[in-house]
């Protein structure tokens, strides 16, 4: 599922989002999102650029810049308040025992559900019960299957990032509609629909009430924030709610938010929310995790035996899938201006990601008793470029079959032979 959605060079595969939302380019010197790949940029820009009225049902219509942030504050401290209830709710002064955070990554979430199947059979260290799961873009895709954790939900992950093709997330560029991004993701939708049924919701909904807890993160435009969704709690409050209709419009609120956190600014239309213009968070965070999402400090380092879920192989332990490599490899940059801000924004969300990944490291190392932390992500030597083709492709069924591979035969060493340590810096030892 996508994370970017950009390529430039024919016969590569567009940039992974292991990143997040931010585009990314591959190592050629044309861009060829299609054969009107650098009309459809310039069109872009020419849309952003004629298009600088707001909306005027957006909740910081005419109001000025100290209104607007006030009213931003107010917003946030809502949300922030909501989060903390569903987490005091979760563990009622206790804490989890096995946390998963997913990485964004388009196909090479393939990846990711390869690890996730093959950890279910590690010799040894059989794949735990996630207490909390948290997921950003293609990760928050992943999420929900990961933390209702069946054999069921492997197979339909495999199913779908082993198969899925292009057409089967974005048609374009440049679909009849709002002059909002360069694709559109009708087919993503429908994809979404196909497989978060009331099925699924109702089996959210009852992890809820076990006192697990799902997460899905998305930007919201207009306020330049991080939203958390706190999945599990609007699925239970949705089938809860006796209102008719209620049910329905909880399953479709769960699927819009999803589709929101796989979208792409730009190259992919905002989903509104709540009047709000929602897009991949990986604009500013590639994976996320809070303190509080890991319980009430101060308690004794000992598994609750009395926990609704299973002992974890590693108890309290934050487990770290990233759908892609950490680093972007070495390439030839040319000289020329789609080269050089490519290969910037490359950088960039290189940095991001792993600024973000020792963040993380640090919240499970610094909680009061400290959680293990295990990490794993693409080898760099595995190959996950796209075979030539006229058109780049994004899903490649052969690519994310090997990736798929790739990640079994990692996860049936899970976690122990995982990674116990975030990414360096360029500067450390």
């Amino acid at each position: 599922m996508p994370g970017s959605m950009i390529s430039l060079t024919p016969n590569h595969r567009p940039p992974s989002a292991t990143r997040g939302a931010i585009v990314r380019p591959s190592e050629g010197p044309v861009l060829s999102l299609s054969t009107g790949g650098f009309l459809a940029a310039a069109g872009c820009l020419l849309a952003l650029a004629c298009g600088c009225g707001s909306r005027q049902d957006s909740l910081f219509a005419r109001l000025d810049a100290d209104h607007a942030r006030l009213l931003s504050a107010r917003i946030d401290a809502a949300r922030e308040d909501l989060l903390r209830e569903d987490l005091r709710d979760a563990f009622h002064g206790g804490r989890p025992g096995n946390v998963l955070v997913l990485s964004g990554g388009d196909a090479d979430g393939a990846f990711g559900c390869g690890v996730l199947h093959g950890w279910r059979d590690a010799p040894g260290c059989p794949r735990p019960t996630f207490d909390v799961v948290t997921g950003v873009s293609t990760g928050a895709l992943i999420a929900t299957f990961a933390f209702l954790g069946q054999e069921r939900d492997d197979q339909t992950l495999g199913s779908v990032y082993t198969t899925v093709r292009d057409k089967d997330i974005y048609v374009g560029p440049f679909t009849p509609g709002p002059p909002n991004s360069v694709f559109d993701t009708g087919p993503l939708r429908q994809l979404i629909a196909r497989h978060i049924t009331p099925e699924i919701l109702a089996r959210v909904a009852a992890a809820h009430h076990e006192g697990r807890r799902l997460y899905a993160a998305t930007v919201e435009l207009e306020s330049g924030r991080l939203v958390i969704w706190p999945m599990s709690r609007l699925a239970a409050d949705a089938l809860a709610d006796p209102t008719p209709g209620a049910a329905a419009a909880g399953l479709e609120r769960f699927r819009t938010i999803l589709l929101a956190a796989a979208s792409i600014p730009v190259f992919f239309p905002p989903v509104e929310i709540d009047k709000g213009l929602h897009v991949d968070a990986g604009l500013l965070e590639a994976i996320f995790l809070r303190p509080a999402m890991l319980g009430q400090s101060g308690l004794a380092d000992s598994p609750d035996p009395t926990s609704p879920t299973s002992r974890p192989a590693e108890p309290f332990t934050v487990y770290v899938i990233v759908n892609g490599k950490v680093r972007s490899d070495p390439q030839t940059v040319g000289n020329e201006l789609f080269h050089i801000g490519g290969r910037s924004l490359d950088i960039y969300t290189d940095a991001l990601q792993v600024f973000n990944f020792r963040e993380i490291a640090h919240v499970a190392r610094s909680h009061d008793p400290p959680f293990g932390f295990r990490c794993v992500s693409v080898p760099d030597a595995i190959d996950d470029t796209p075979g030539p083709s006229l058109l780049p492709r994004m899903f490649d069924p052969a690519v994310m079959a090997r990736l798929y591979e790739t990640g079994e035969a990692l996860g049936r060493k899970a976690p122990l032979s995982w990674k116990a340590e975030p990414p360096k810096l360029d500067d450390d030892p």
